[in-house]
């Protein structure tokens, strides 16, 4: 089938109002409206930790709010470990921060982690260049990215395609 001019305009207009761009500080403010409205779960795969982000994201009202009611937040990045991660000591402790503040950790090693992600009961994924627990709008250079996107179907796509389904499924049942 052809796609003619008018099916062309409708996937401008349906693309326009189901994503959006982000620099860092708006994918931080979008994140956390986004946590307001989990009703299950909030998967972020951030390779790398920054002690501050990690802290303002701990601290964050609608995060604490998320886990009071029972959401499961899940953090895969990689392990605290020298060639892994630039600062092993930084990075073994925003672990230990995550982790007492009841959200899931998961270390991936091998093969290296670099997918940079969030994804939120299946409906919301944002995909990019920013490391959601480690970019500070200060180290931007040059300036980094979120794409939001609003699509089951693009959520089932990644996972397929990029995650595998079985990993995926592994992620968010560790505990």
């Amino acid at each position: 089938m052809k796609k003619g001019p008018v099916l062309k305009k409708l996937r401008e207009q349906f693309f326009k109002a189901a994503t959006r761009v982000y620099d860092a500080d708006r994918f931080h403010v979008s994140l956390l409206d986004d946590i307001k409205n989990v009703n299950n779960f909030v998967l972020i795969i951030s390779p790398f930790l920054n002690e501050l982000r990690v802290r303002k994201f701990i601290s964050a009202r609608e995060v604490g709010d998320a886990l009071k009611r029972g959401v499961s937040i899940v953090v895969v990045t990689r392990p605290p470990e020298p060639r892994k991660v630039a600062n092993v000591k930084e990075h073994e402790k925003c672990i230990g921060m995550l982790r007492d503040s009841k959200i899931k950790v998961v270390e991936v090693g091998e093969p290296t982690l670099h997918f940079k992600a969030v994804i939120i009961d299946n409906e919301v994924i944002y995909l990019g260049s920013i490391n959601p627990l480690s970019v500070l709008t200060y180290r931007e250079i040059p300036a980094d990215y979120m794409i939001r996107f609003e699509s089951e179907a693009l959520v089932d796509e990644i996972i397929e395609s990029a995650i595998g389904r079985e990993t995926y499924e592994q992620w968010l049942g560790a505990e």
